[in-house]
């Protein structure tokens, strides 16, 4: 079986439905609230796991009640757990408010998840030789970003690194990097270029391999061995939350399992869609029949 590991945060996001977003100093009242498990390392992991793949994470939660309930939840999906680490700072949470249209605003606090350490990964590194694919995002601090890619590749194994939330990248990192995964928003403020053709050619310009842009509705971009666009799947989006993550977790699913890179592309924008039909991060992650039925 395919074995993926993230590396990333866990958190607990608190999600309020409006009908549209408030403006600077307006109140608002909710018209619906749930609380669920979260985080851009916790969600591309529930969704590799639930596409099918055997997953592990290494994480930091703390010594509290969210922190319990979010190791409960990720053992609960079939992910393994003895790599994550309890500090005694706060358990990482996300503030969400999405509106009737699916667009939301999101504040990060990232308590436990800045104790994810190159010490921490160094202790894990068996972990790492154990997996065919490994998963980054930048949730947690930018050096063990680049210390786990540097140690997957003497391992020979393939990365994916999503670089979100958007912030400028070790000139180095490019070369550790198999699959780097902006959205529109992320490859413009990496590069500083708005063209995302010019841009993605840029990524490879630093030493990335493969660039794959996920652009919403619009579908995927795909500039490495090839250039690609892949349509998106139109469906009704109530909340756009994990979308991006469950591509991450799809692709690299898809691609593990030895799937052509439009294929890939295809069956990750599905994920993607299907994602957006319920409100919250890891509870609207579909499952690997859903997505079988989804795409027939």
């Amino acid at each position: 079986m395919l074995k993926i590991l993230v590396i990333g945060s866990i958190n607990m996001d608190y999600v309020c439905t409006v009908d549209e977003l408030p403006k600077k100093g307006e109140t608002l009242l909710s018209n619906g609230f749930v609380d669920s498990g979260g985080g851009k390392g916790a969600n591309q992991a529930v969704a590799a796991r639930r596409l099918g793949a055997e997953v592990a994470m290494i994480g930091a939660v703390g010594k509290d009640v969210s922190g319990d309930k979010l190791i409960d939840s990720l053992r609960k999906e079939g992910i393994n757990v003895d790599y994550i680490k309890r500090v005694d700072i706060p358990t990482g949470n996300a503030i969400v408010t999405v509106d009737k249209n699916g667009d939301n605003t999101i504040v990060v606090y990232s308590g436990a998840n800045f104790q994810v350490d190159e010490e921490l990964i160094n202790s894990y590194e068996a972990v790492i030789e154990d997996n065919d694919f490994i998963i980054l995002q930048l949730e947690i601090p930018m050096n063990t970003v680049l210390y786990s890619a540097k140690l997957a590749k003497k391992h020979g194994k393939k990365v994916v690194l999503n670089p979100a939330p958007a912030k400028e990248l070790p000139k180095e990192i490019y070369e550790y990097i198999d699959y780097i995964t902006p959205n529109e928003t992320e490859l413009a403020r990496i590069t500083g270029i708005d063209d995302i053709k010019l841009a993605s050619k840029e990524l490879v310009n630093r030493g990335a391999k493969n660039v794959v842009v996920t652009l919403g509705e619009k579908g995927s971009y795909y500039l490495g061995d090839g250039e690609l666009e892949v349509e998106s799947f139109k469906i009704e989006a109530v909340d756009t939350t994990a979308a991006g993550d469950s591509f991450n977790g799809a692709l690299a699913v898809a691609l593990g399992e030895g799937k052509s890179i439009e294929e890939a592309l295809k069956y990750a924008n599905a994920v993607g869609a299907l994602t957006t039909t319920k409100i919250g991060a890891q509870v609207s992650l579909p499952y690997k029949e859903e997505v079988k039925e989804f795409l027939k």
